[in-house]
This record gives structure tokens, C-alpha cells and sequence, in this order.
């Protein structure tokens, strides 16, 4: 049953990916009109932003009418995370969720099941619009918590098979089981994906090659593309998404930018607070329409991206932004010269909740400065970033925790979690 249901979700939201733009219009604001009026009624953070302002969520008829609410930032949500929840709910059924901080702002944020299962679906259809078949087997490389064990009755026919392997495994380990499986589809962490590629490399390539392969949860550079084309023997197709607010966007076989995920998301782009025009650059601010629990309207996700006014020749008829300018921290250079993921070292640091923000800084090679605003006068959690990260880059690394009041912020107005004046390990001379 479970299978037919995901089937007919499935093809329901692939279906809308050609819907004629008045339709999807239509839908939005339907959606929009549902969300405002639960934030007014049950949160008390948005509730204080409609007082603020003066208005009621009858008065924001459609996405676009939106410019005009206060926009919401990590540090806000970080701070205010609880005023946004429902005093009043049951959280029985809730899901914690820590994120890694990987832009220097750890985040508690909270899911229904049933929201966590729409964002799945959101990834499966984007993959589905790409090629993936349901007897595609596939492999995704991710944190662990995400590798939730199935064995379903369709999964020993072979069908909507995925399997896990762990970001914080060795490359040459995980490289040995992807040989072993020999999926079609591979799906990782950019980063992740070019050290097991640099790895196949040097054994001299395998006897199998991906069909698919897909990067997300971090910027997809130009210089990572060629790289990644180059070991996998097919070029990546990047998905676009950020924890607050679920799967934004995604390229398609055109790979001429990223598809909108139009009917969950409204996404703006704004400088000084102003829509910026098509073609111009802008930060990306994003209201999902389907999240209860921790609602997000006009969330600033901390990326910039342009508009395209160029329609794209896949048949997708959702709006289209050109590439996306976002965190690219690259890699940290551990004990020996071995190369580590920054977003794999960002997700190690995620138990260490004394962190209001924190940012690691590395100048040489066994050596890192992590600097952290402390959330308290507690400073046991010194040791608890120290032993986390010997154990993981080398028991011989330089490891100095710097206490802080603040981080300061790059001229675009975004905080880096990741600073390193290394040369990059993928692009030494």
C-alpha cells in the first residue's frame, strides 16, 4: 500500500512540472492563504510580525505580495526558534532536527514525519524528471542519521532500492563498496564525491561507471564539474536545497541552471530589501508553503543567485535562476596531508551545542583554529571540540579554540564556517 501511495504522490508532483503557469499560480496562492492564516493563529513569532506591520494574512493575496513581511535570518530563528512553534501542540510525533552549521550558525529545528516524507518525495521527483528509473540501484553517500535501514518487499524486487554509505568512512573504504554494488544512480556531497574520485583515479579507474550522478548540499563550482566529469566518466547533475526549507531547486539534463521548485517553495531574490531585477544578482529569501511545524516565510537562506530570462528547452515550466553563488568551503588538510571534507567536519561538530557560531580557520597544514561564540560561561565543551577533532584529522593536529564575541562577516554580508589560505588539494600547481 505504501508503495502505491508514494507511486501516485510521485506522479501527482511530477505531473505539475508542465503545468501551464496560471495553474501553478493558482496553486500557490491557495497554499499561500492556508500558510498565513496558521502562522497568524499558532505561532507567536509571526503573529508578532503581522501586529508589527499592521496587517492580517488576508492582506497578502499572492507570493509576490509577500516583499512586504519582515524578512526572517539565521541568527532570528537561531534566537527566536521556539516563538515560531505552536505553544499549544502536541509534539509527540515532532522530529528534532540539529543542523550542522556548515554556515557557522547551528539551528534547532523541528518536522513533523509527514513534512520530512514531502521533502523526500520533492528530492525523488527531481531525480525522477533526470532519468532516475525504479530499478535504478542506487547509493547515496550521507551523514549517517540519514541512512535509515528499509527493507521493504519491493526493495527484494529490486525496486526504489537505495542504499548508504557514510561521509565519514575513509574514500579508499567507500570506494571499495561502491565497486561491490556498482549502482546506477551515485548521490553525495560534492566534496565527498571528488575525494573518492580522486581515490578511483589513482587505482586507475573501475569497470563500472554511474549513470546518474547528483551533488547537493553544497555549491557545484565550474573547476568541481569538470573535476567530478573527469573520475565519473558523467557530468553531475546538482540539486539545490537548504534544511530550513526543503529542496529549492534543481538542474535538469539542460544543466542551463536550476529549476524552482515552484509549487512548495516562493523564492525571491532581493538587494536592500528590494526585488532586484531579472539577470541581476540578489540574496535568496524563500517561503515554504507546505511547513506547519516550524513555518519558514521570507526565511534569508544566506545564497545569491540571479534570475533567467531564458526559457529552458527541457519542457519544465518552472521559473528558472541561473547558477547559484553560495558556501563553497572546500577541504581541511589533516595529520600527514590527509584531505577532509569541511562540510564533513562541520556535521562532526553538530553534538557541541555550546556554539551560538563558530568558524575554523586553517593557515597550515596540521594545524586549525576553530574560533566560537560561546552560548554560556560553560567552557567544558573545549574539550569536547578538541577530542572530536583529533580524532577525526590526526592525534598530532595544533588545535586552539578561540572564545569570541563575534564572527565577522564577509562584504556580502554572509559569515564563512570555513577559511583556509591552503592550496586547494584538487588545484595545486
Amino acid at each position: 500500500m505504501k508503495l502505491l501511495q508514494s507511486i501516485y504522490h510521485l506522479n501527482r508532483l511530477k505531473r505539475r512540472l508542465t503545468w501551464p503557469e496560471e495553474r501553478l499560480h493558482d496553486l500557490r496562492c491557495q497554499k499561500l492563504t492556508v500558510l498565513l492564516n496558521y502562522c497568524y493563529s499558532h505561532s507567536p513569532y509571526y503573529r508578532e510580525q503581522f501586529d508589527k506591520i499592521g496587517a492580517k494574512p488576508e492582506d497578502f493575496r499572492s507570493p509576490e505580495d509577500l516583499c512586504d513581511f519582515p524578512v526572517l535570518d539565521k541568527e532570528r530563528l537561531r534566537d527566536r526558534g521556539e516563538k515560531l512553534l505552536d505553544p499549544n501542540a502536541d509534539r509527540s510525533q515532532w522530529l528534532r532536527y540539529r543542523s550542522s552549521g556548515s554556515t557557522g550558525i547551528p539551528l534547532e529545528l523541528w518536522y513533523l514525519p509527514t513534512e520530512r516524507l514531502r521533502m523526500g518525495y520533492t528530492v525523488t521527483r527531481e531525480m525522477l524528471y533526470n532519468g532516475l528509473k525504479p530499478w535504478h540501484s542506487m547509493v547515496n553517500i550521507t551523514e549517517p542519521r540519514h541512512a535509515a535501514a528499509k527493507d521493504r518487499w519491493y526493495h527484494r524486487l529490486g525496486v526504489m532500492n537505495e542504499q548508504f554509505l557514510s561521509v565519514y568512512d575513509q574514500a579508499d573504504l567507500n570506494l571499495g563498496r561502491l565497486a561491490e554494488i556498482k549502482p546506477q544512480l551515485l548521490i553525495g556531497f560534492p566534496s565527498v564525491l571528488m575525494l573518492i574520485g580522486r581515490e578511483l583515479q589513482q587505482k586507475g579507474g573501475l569497470n563500472w561507471r554511474p549513470k546518474l550522478l547528483f551533488t547537493l548540499a553544497e555549491v557545484l563550482t565550474a573547476e568541481d564539474r569538470k573535476f567530478l566529469s573527469q573520475a565519473w566518466g558523467v557530468e553531475p547533475i546538482d540539486l539545490y536545497g537548504a534544511n530550513e526549507v526543503g529542496h529549492l531547486a534543481f538542474q535538469c539534463s539542460k544543466r542551463n541552471g536550476y529549476h524552482v521548485n515552484t509549487d512548495s517553495v516562493h523564492v525571491e531574490l532581493i538587494e536592500n530589501g528590494k526585488p532586484v531585477a531579472s539577470g541581476q544578482r540578489g540574496e535568496i529569501v524563500v517561503t515554504n508553503f507546505d511547513l506547519r511545524v516550524m513555518p519558514m516565510v521570507r526565511y534569508r537562506v544566506g545564497d545569491i543567485a540571479a534570475w533567467s530570462d531564458q526559457p529552458c528547452g527541457c519542457g519544465c515550466t518552472f521559473p528558472l535562476l541561473k547558477a547559484i553563488a553560495g558556501r563553497s568551503d572546500g577541504f581541511i588538510i589533516g595529520e600527514g596531508g590527509k584531505v577532509y571534507s569541511a562540510l564533513e567536519v562541520s556535521l562532526l561538530l553538530k553534538p557541541v551545542t555550546e556554539m551560538l557560531q563558530y568558524r575554523l580557520l586553517q593557515i597550515a597544514e596540521n594545524s586549525l583554529t576553530i574560533e566560537v561564540v560561546p552560548a554560556s560561561d560553560d567552557r567544558i565543551f573545549i574539550d569536547q571540540i578538541n577530542k572530536i577533532l583529533r580524532d577525526r584529522l590526526g592525534q598530532s593536529m595544533s588545535i586552539e579554540v578561540d572564545l569570541v564575541k563575534e564572527i565577522p562577516r564577509e562584504k556580502s554580508g554572509k559569515i564563512r564556517s570555513v577559511v583556509s589560505t591552503l592550496p586547494h588539494p584538487f588545484w595545486r600547481e
